[in-house]
């Protein structure tokens, strides 16, 4: 399994150390470097890595704040600390970081990291949860409430009962990471969970839309491509 690698420290010598064990681990490709914590969430949104690794000790937030960040908005991103200094793995373990390496890093110790986050990647479960926009901050929301997702306005929105969340992927990325026996792919711009369509409605030459349980009883789009795949999963005549 290939592994994405993005390098974040404020020191150039430092990354480029990094920078070139990682190119002696086997099936490892560092797509970017960051100097800071913006750099560092810019480069996540654009290169999409499997694992950042973060020196502890950066002007701004520290690497277990930017871990904790990084990893809210990308669920699937795997996180390894590197520091000089080990009073911040306790830290770093309790938010979840794959691996805490101690500078000087020794090869056969970033090999060990690397392939731990190749092993958690390779098992990852389906998401249950994600972090959605609200205002200035980020809040979990539980996936199980999630009616559908919706392309409007150019962003990506989560639509439950009672709200709609921003989210910061694209429908292409989310359709990867769901539950495809929970949601499906119903229109380029909408995904549904399957136990939320209510009915399956013909509307002309052989299309249809889906009516969803929700109190606002939204009605989706089904592109014709799409129809064949539901029909696997709810067979309808017509």
């Amino acid at each position: 399994m290939s592994i994405r690698a993005i390098v974040v420290d404020d020191e150039p010598l430092a990354r480029d150390e990094l920078r070139f064990m990682l190119g002696q681990c086997e099936d490892v490709e560092v797509v970017g470097e960051a100097r800071n914590a913006p750099e560092a969430q810019t480069l996540c949104d654009e290169a999409r890595p499997d694992v950042a690794f973060l020196d502890l000790r950066m002007p701004g937030p520290d690497g277990v704040a930017l871990a904790e960040t990084l990893m809210a908005s990308h669920p699937s991103l795997r996180v390894v600390i590197v520091s000089a200094h080990d009073e911040g793995a306790l830290r770093a373990f309790e938010a979840r970081v794959a691996d805490y390496l101690l500078k000087p890093v020794r090869l056969e110790r970033l090999r060990q990291a690397v392939e731990r986050v190749r092993g958690a990647s390779s098992s990852h479960e389906r998401l249950d949860r994600i972090a959605v926009r609200r205002k200035d901050a980020y809040v979990v929301l539980e996936l199980d409430r999630v009616v559908y997702f919706e392309v409007k306005d150019e962003l990506v929105w989560a639509v439950t009962e009672e709200d709609r969340f921003a989210i910061d992927k694209t429908l292409a990325v989310l359709e990867e990471e769901l539950d495809s026996d929970a949601f499906f792919r119903s229109h380029r711009g909408f995904i549904v969970r399957y136990d939320r369509i209510r009915a399956i409605e013909p509307t002309g030459a052989g299309t249809y839309q889906l009516l969803l349980d929700h109190p606002d009883e939204p009605k989706v789009p089904l592109a014709r491509e799409r129809a064949k795949k539901l029909r696997e999963r709810i067979p309808f005549s017509g």
